[in-house]
């Protein structure tokens, strides 16, 4: 079986200027995925697929190939199923998992758990998801609770499955008999669908000003040594005595 990866990144971005090019934490932003997707072993190859020959300096050190998108599959209209289906008519493959570079903090682990589930499962299509385990609604209606009666714990809510877009994976065949049918794939169309869930850090995607701002905080706060261990408040007199201490000292 040949698993390929997919690393998609346009020049252009509307929201944030040259989005995969900005320097996060004083690395380009789509360095973070180059290195975690480099680092797994179980990828028959690795593209990085752009419009731009810029990206081809990026992937080079890392063992990835750049494949030079057409440039009318790079627009800001074009869509996800339309630059996978052309890359899938010309790379064969039998799995293809596809790694966003707006999500810095998707680590090797999340990868490899991610394409073992999906091989263990057997599914055709596989989506990465994060739980929303509190009250939600969509289009001014509840989706997971009932607004007349007594609201649960949010521990009890049934969680809600929201796209996490880091990561997903088709079986090549499945994904262009869908498309050929129906012009859709990237949802499973008519396939055995999974959801692989990613917790943490590994859900923030960044496609704003804000997101960045968040991003870059993260990085510098995990540049500092981690407490060992929890602390918690204990009343005002325990504070008090701590302070007399540190002063002694």
């Amino acid at each position: 079986m040949k698993i390929i990866g997919m690393i998609p990144a346009r020049i252009g971005s509307q929201r944030v200027k040259k989005k995969n090019l900005r320097l996060l934490h004083k690395r380009p932003l789509i360095d973070y995925i180059l290195e975690a997707a480099s680092k797994v072993e179980i990828f028959d190859h690795i593209y990085l697929n752009s419009d731009d020959e810029i990206f081809a300096e990026l992937c080079e050190p890392y063992g990835i190939t750049y494949y030079k998108r057409p440039q009318k599959f790079a627009t800001d209209t074009s869509t996800n199923d339309e630059f996978a289906e052309e890359f899938l008519s010309k790379i064969g493959c039998d799995i293809l998992i596809q790694m966003l570079p707006t999500s810095p903090f998707v680590v090797t682990k999340d990868i490899n758990n991610f394409i073992s589930y999906m091989l263990e499962h057997n599914f055709e299509t596989l989506v990465s998801v994060e739980h929303k385990q509190i009250a939600c609604v969509y289009e001014s209606e509840p989706i997971n609770f009932e607004k007349l009666i007594p609201n649960p714990p949010s521990q009890l809510m049934k969680p809600i499955k929201a796209y996490a877009t880091a990561l997903m994976g088709w079986k090549s065949e499945i994904f262009l008999k869908n498309m050929r049918k129906y012009g859709s794939a990237y949802h499973g169309g008519v396939s055995k669908t999974g959801f692989f869930e990613l917790k943490g850090l590994s859900t923030i995607d960044i496609d704003s000003e804000e997101d960045f701002n968040l991003a870059e905080s993260i990085m510098i706060s995990k540049s500092y040594p981690r407490v060992s261990k929890p602390e918690y408040y204990s009343g005002i007199q325990e504070h008090i005595e701590e302070d007399k201490n540190e002063e002694k000292e």
